[in-house]
């Protein structure tokens, strides 16, 4: 290009005849027209030089690589089947929630089973909160919502003491009377699913998880002879196919419908470190484990679609020494922060000196702030970490997603519009 240049310009230089004094001016003024033509052109490619150099590249989820998914035949699965939305509501969040017209399965949680296998009705002298709340107007009014728009409304029977759990699952008789008390729930609520929740902290032995099987196979047996409509999950930690605890995932799977692997609480409030509550990855180099490690062992011994990965719509919060994204925690400060929570922080940002952080490791966000000169820090789960979730649910082709707990995003439709854009979903009307 310089040479063509040059070589015109001597060309015009030794043309035979002298301009005049007004092409001389004219021609001067030309001069300056192109001078200014040619540096706003210079400014634009180094404006968009500069511009190709800074700008971000399209948000591509990083769960894309080849070596994600080590443990499938293939390296990227896309899929197009429609997916499930299975949203817990605790009794406690009845008033403050909302059904988003993604939400395709409407769990109730929860109620309690009892060591001979009735219905916990009362306690402490007083109506038991989950039984009672389930006969609400409000909860009628939701289940109404979801029949409209086509959903299904499910309830959770849950066992969280151990001393109950080993008597409930040793006891025959109590199996049974726990599936006349269901019977009677059946009759009296338009219900088409059951959730079984039991989850015993500690350690277990053979016989207890035969036991599980066994009940969990009766279960089955009971509401295919009676209810045909009605369908079978059960919820599990999300280290269970990789380390015997109570639940014999590849004996269970058969005879449900759907697991839910609750996939959080990888960090707690009483960890000594703040960290990622649902980190996607990050493994034993930084924390005990990651999401991808445990489904793994899940996608040996569980068909996908059987498979709903849980998705918090929470965080922890603790007071820290730093702003690090695993600052040391002080005892005793750590509690669990909505998304709510979150919100409502950074509309207080410049108050409290809030600063957003991205944990490039779990693929998770994190934000600190101070009061009073203490530090704290929050991890939590925002559109863009809930968007990278969706993309290991599709590649893997997973069943769906289950959200604990619906109610903590308070009035926001941030995490809801992800679903909606990366989930395959019927169009549903509110």
């Amino acid at each position: 290009m310089q040479r063509i240049f040059t070589k015109e310009k001597r060309r015009v230089v030794h043309q035979p005849h002298t301009p005049s004094p007004k092409t001389n001016k004219n021609t001067h003024r030309h001069s300056k027209v192109v001078v200014v033509i040619a540096s706003i052109v210079a400014g634009i490619i180094v404006a968009t030089s500069l511009i190709w150099w800074f700008w971000e590249e399209p948000l591509l989820s990083p769960i894309n690589s080849l070596t994600t998914f080590r443990f499938l035949g293939t390296s990227e699965i896309v899929s197009d089947s429609e997916k499930i939305v299975y949203g817990f509501l605790p009794y406690w969040n009845v008033k403050q929630v909302a059904i988003h017209p993604e939400l395709t399965h409407l769990a109730y949680f929860a109620l309690t089973i009892g060591p001979d296998g009735n219905l916990i009705t009362r306690m402490d002298d007083a109506a038991e909160p989950g039984y009672n709340r389930l006969g609400s107007e409000e909860f009628l009014e939701l289940s109404n919502v979801m029949r409209a728009r086509g959903g299904s409304t499910e309830l959770v029977l849950s066992q969280f003491n151990a001393d109950d759990i080993y008597s409930f699952l040793s006891s025959e008789t109590a199996q049974n009377q726990l599936l006349l008390s269901l019977d009677s729930i059946l009759l009296a609520y338009p219900v088409s699913g059951i959730n079984i929740d039991i989850e015993l902290s500690g350690s277990t032995t053979p016989a207890l998880r035969a036991n599980l099987t066994q009940f969990m196979k009766k279960l089955r047996t009971h509401l295919n002879t009676k209810y045909s409509h009605v369908q079978l999950s059960i919820d599990m930690y999300a280290g269970a196919a990789s380390s015997p605890q109570i639940w014999e995932v590849a004996e269970i799977a058969p005879h449900v419908d759907y697991i839910v692997v609750m996939a959080y609480d990888f960090h707690q409030r009483s960890s000594p470190l703040a960290g990622p509550v649902a980190p996607l990855f990050g493994g034993q180099e930084l924390w005990d484990s990651d999401i991808n490690q445990h489904l793994e062992a899940f996608s040996e011994v569980v068909p996908p679609e059987k498979l709903l990965l849980g998705i918090p719509f929470y965080g922890y919060e603790w007071q820290t020494t730093s702003r690090d994204s695993q600052s040391h925690t002080f005892p005793d400060t750590g509690s669990t922060a909505s998304i709510r929570r979150v919100n409502e922080l950074l509309a207080r940002k410049e108050e409290l000196e809030v600063q957003e952080h991205w944990n490039e490791a779990a693929l998770s966000p994190y934000l600190s702030y101070k009061v009073d000169d203490e530090l704290y820090v929050i991890y939590y789960e925002n559109s863009r970490s809930i968007s990278y979730k969706l993309d290991y649910v599709n590649q893997l082709d997973l069943g769906g997603i289950a959200i604990w707990a619906l109610g903590y995003e308070g009035d926001s439709r941030e995490l809801w519009d992800v679903i909606n854009k990366k989930m395959q979903l019927s169009p549903t009307e509110p």
